[in-house]
């Protein structure tokens, strides 16, 4: 590559402000629960996007338990949290339903030894049940958060509070129970089975009946290849 000199009075090249996504609106076009993160579809572009478990149950809901098909994409809107650094110039997306939850988010990632991953897969609570462990300096909530920690619950409150105080009286679904992933995982499975069998030509209703069938015969096949495999091998013994 020719490396031409600058003219004497051309400035260097601008180390300004980088663009930074805030908010996107389009199809849910994928779903893994193991990201946990989703894709979202604004206008053919694809956006990977992680997003905090709690959300995960509204996130389903929206989705329902059909395969996410082209035609049948819902629409979503999620508010961005944009993270990019000179070490990680690749961005990393998280996704919020609520303003004030990325808000909150943003403050959590301030914490030492606290990324976005992190902390996304650390939210699988409501943010007013984490904001108030931290104003109530309740570090055996802390700790039961996937990923922190003793130590790490101590930097949070010795970080955080008195500083969370708002989120702690937030009116939002006050989930205190940790969300089950593996539950959400399963129906994901489940479905794409039935989608699967249901685009070989089977009826859906059938592909539905065999997917369960095969499942309550053998609690044990847990993955889409092998509930595929299993129910395949059932109609050609028929």
């Amino acid at each position: 590559m020719l490396n031409f000199p600058r003219a004497a009075n051309t400035p260097p090249p601008s180390a300004g402000p980088r663009p930074v996504i805030t908010h996107l609106q389009g199809r849910l076009a994928r779903m893994d629960v193991a990201g946990p993160l989703v894709e979202v579809d604004v206008s053919g572009v694809r956006y990977e996007v992680l997003i905090p478990l709690v959300l995960w149950p509204e996130i389903q809901a929206l989705a329902g338990d059909t395969e996410l098909a082209e035609d049948a994409r819902p629409e979503i809107g999620l508010h961005i949290f944009y993270h990019a650094t000179a070490n990680n110039p690749v961005p990393v997306l998280v996704g919020f339903l609520r303003r004030a939850e990325r808000d909150f988010f943003r403050k959590f990632t301030t914490v030492e030894g606290v990324g976005p991953a992190k902390a996304a897969k650390a939210m699988n609570v409501s943010v007013s049940t984490i904001a108030r462990a931290i104003e109530q300096e309740d570090r055996p909530t802390l700790t039961r958060l996937p990923g922190i920690g003793a130590r790490g619950a101590d930097k949070i409150i010795a970080t955080l509070r008195g500083k969370v105080v708002a989120e702690a009286a937030m009116h939002d679904a006050g989930v205190a129970q940790p969300v089950d992933a593996a539950r959400f995982e399963h129906r994901r499975v489940v479905a794409d089975a039935i989608e699967a069998i249901a685009a070989l030509g089977y009826p859906r209703t059938e592909a539905r009946r065999w997917v369960e069938d095969a499942i309550a015969a053998d609690p044990a096949i847990t993955s889409l290849e092998a509930i595929m495999m299993t129910v395949l091998r059932g109609l050609d013994n028929r």
